[in-house]
């Protein structure tokens, strides 16, 4: 007895320093981390929107449910200064689920120790301030609340119900695992479903509220016709799509990398022998799920995994959602687990299989061998990503803002780049530059505005300080020509942020050899995994004054710009 109270305070001790360089490793390279987009116009919008605009206005354009914009509005809106207001919701949310697994899952013991440092839990969702770290935290709490969910349903349904409030994936698996358990529901009432007793049983009166909240969210986040995001028309195949969302995701977010963080996946080329891999090696990774179900608990794998598969080839994904499949997997495993008929799958298979002992030993190594890679090339990826973060900068926002504080430029009349984006195929043809402007994308200085009190930018919103981010609209012929003669009235700009049209919005009033660059940015947010973006390291961006301004604030210019 004494024996196993002091095994049992050692194990306890090794989980408690497991949880120490955890939580440490977390808010160090949470303190490197430079927000990049992403973060900054979320807390841009949490900031400086009204609530009316959060709740029944914002969510239509950007595609997310107002909870993460209102969380991040108690910092914002108190003052907190940025990166700590934003980090500090992230980060808590990652050690609350970090201390989950160590401490509550039932997975073995070295998989509980290395599993909060996977490259999603701890880098994507940990380090990177968005809503899905708190959507991972619901996952566990449902998780934790599984097995009781017939006794105690709200336990269960509450967390499933922030699941929702925070992501439009998170509507999408619970909407899946809601089916799953009517379905037990209606089994254990022999499909009598006409009955008071039926429709009074509380899990079916808390499925139906939870219903009404996901419709809710669904149309408070229903894009509008003139969304950015829903006039982006594919350039691959649906079956492509399916191919990787169904075998090619999984694998993608553990050992191999197909799509880079910032890739959509209507927009992707996968060439067809890396989609011949995915599927190989995705089939095993089904495979190996399905051996670990029980007869309980496969539907609650398989129902919500098809609707998400399924909506991400064909209406919205982006590399860094992966994480939230792979979150609901740990949450399907973590139940399958704590089932008494778990691996019932894998016990019928080889049942009807005789091997011999060497073979079954070969076997069971070849086993193990593939999960700790699956295991621990997430791992490597977080060290990578972590050491990128320390030794290089992830984003422009944090270093511009110093040089624009450092030398006042940002005092002055500043305009930043607009959206022209006209396809390759037509720039070679006659066609009308009007047709491909978007006035309403003025997106540079978003990850910069945040450290500062107010909106420098004149032609982001016009400069107005409760609205100094993008909405991602898609303005017509006569709102762009509108904006632009409105930017005219403004002035010529003495800095200019990136490489600005001018003569589109000034004619020949306005001589772009006037204009010299004199600081350097890399526009993109540059880690993804344990490796740069290539295309961070090749494209380069620039700050522009005009020449008359350089002897007045002790600038020298560093190459000549190039402005149209």
């Amino acid at each position: 007895m004494e024996q196993t109270i002091l095994k049992e305070k050692k194990k306890r001790t090794v989980e408690w320093l497991i949880f120490a360089f955890y939580a440490v490793s977390l808010i160090v390279i949470s303190c490197f981390h430079e927000p990049w987009y992403d973060e900054a116009e979320a807390w841009q919008m949490a900031r400086g929107a009204s609530f009316h605009d959060l709740l029944f206005y914002i969510p239509h354009y950007e595609g997310h449910p107002s909870l993460w914009y209102l969380l991040l509005a108690i910092p914002a809106k108190l003052g907190v200064p940025y990166e700590i207001g934003l980090k500090s919701i992230a980060v808590l949310a990652a050690l609350i689920y970090g201390w989950l697994i160590l401490f509550c899952s039932p997975f073995p013991k070295w998989i509980r120790y290395v599993l909060p440092f996977q490259y999603f839990l701890f880098y994507q969702y940990g380090v990177i301030s968005r809503p899905y770290g708190l959507s991972v935290l619901c996952f566990f709490l449902m998780a934790m609340a599984f097995k009781s969910r017939n006794e105690k349903p709200w336990r269960f349904l509450v967390p499933m119900a922030f699941l929702c409030a925070l992501s439009g994936y998170g509507i999408v698996l619970a909407g899946g695992i809601c089916i799953a358990w009517v379905w037990d529901i209606c089994k254990e009432k022999n499909w009598k479903l006409f009955t008071a007793k039926f429709w009074m049983d509380k899990r079916i009166v808390g499925l139906f509220l939870l219903l009404i909240v996901a419709v809710l969210i669904i149309l408070q986040i229903l894009p509008k016709p003139d969304t950015y995001a829903m006039s982006q028309a594919a350039t691959n195949s649906i079956l492509k799509r399916l191919i990787y969302t169904v075998f090619m995701m999984l694998p993608d977010g553990t050992v191999i990398t197909v799509l880079e963080g910032a890739a959509f996946l209507n927009k992707a080329n996968i060439a067809i022998s890396v989609m011949l891999v995915g599927i190989v090696v995705g089939a095993g990774y089904l495979l190996f799920l399905y051996a670990a179900s029980s007869q309980k608990t496969l539907h609650y794998f398989v129902i919500p995994y098809a609707f998400f598969t399924v909506f991400a080839a064909f209406v919205y994904f982006c590399a860094h959602h992966m994480g939230m499949l792979l979150a609901f997997v740990i949450f399907w495993l973590w139940i399958a687990l704590e089932d008494e008929d778990r691996f019932a799958a894998w016990k019928k298979m080889t049942a009807k299989i005789t091997l011999q002992e060497h073979n079954r030993k070969t076997l069971q190594f070849a086993g193990k061998f593939a999960l700790a890679i699956i295991m621990l090339m997430p791992v490597y990826w977080t060290v990578g990503a972590s050491f990128l973060e320390i030794t290089t900068p992830y984003y422009y926002g944090r270093e511009m803002a110093k040089f624009l504080k450092d030398t006042g430029l940002y005092q002055l009349n500043v305009m930043a780049e607009y959206d022209i984006s006209i396809p390759s195929e037509v720039i070679s043809m006659d066609y009308d530059i009007m047709d491909y402007v978007n006035t309403e994308i003025v997106a540079r200085p978003v990850a910069v505005l945040p450290y500062f009190e107010h909106n420098f930018c004149k032609n982001l919103n016009m400069g107005r300080d409760d609205a100094g981010y993008v909405l991602h609209i898609v303005p017509s012929r006569e709102e762009n020509e509108k904006a632009l003669a409105q930017w005219k009235k403004m002035g010529a700009p003495d800095v200019i942020i990136h490489d600005t049209n001018l003569k589109l919005i000034f004619g020949d009033e306005v001589n772009p050899a006037d204009y010299v660059a004199v600081y350097e940015y890399a526009p993109y947010a540059n880690i993804w995994k344990a490796f740069p973006s290539k295309y961070n390291i090749a494209y380069k961006g620039f700050i522009y004054v005009r020449k008359d301004l350089l002897e007045k604030y002790g600038l020298q210019p560093i190459q000549l710009g190039v402005i149209h």
